[in-house]
């Protein structure tokens, strides 16, 4: 069973495209709990706008420190579903924070905002087959 870690950044981009979802991946994690899964998707779908309203309130700040922390936390709930598109941009505006440059943050948050309906949108649509 995979982690969470990076390794999925290694593969070349012109092999595979990074995945919005991973349904089966997440379901494997969870024993085959759809149940679990539906749970877990649904406290995704709670907990999500706070980390989203903290990162935009850390841009708005200019608090690189507060954008890394959203955007880690972003990643990690994403990374329970293979949600591998808004990880990447999740990961890149955790560096951009650790980093203390933000410059093109804003761009990457509205990417990522974008990222994230787009996963909700075909995780909520994958898991009603279910």
């Amino acid at each position: 069973m995979g982690s969470c870690s990076d390794d999925f950044f290694s593969r070349s981009p012109m092999k595979m495209r990074p995945r919005v979802c991973d349904l089966p991946t997440a379901l494997s994690r969870w024993g085959s709990n759809v149940e679990l899964a539906r749970e877990m998707l649904a406290l995704f779908r709670k907990d999500a706008p706070v980390y989203q309203s903290q990162l935009s309130g850390a841009l708005e700040r200019g608090d690189s420190a507060a954008v890394q922390l959203a955007s880690h936390s972003l990643r990690g709930m994403l990374c329970l579903f293979g949600a591998e598109a808004a990880m990447q941009v999740a990961l890149r505006l955790e560096r951009m924070g650790s980093d203390g440059d933000l410059t093109e943050a804003p761009a990457q948050r509205e990417k990522l905002d974008g990222e994230i309906t787009r996963f909700l949108r075909i995780a909520s649509t994958r898991m009603a087959k279910l």
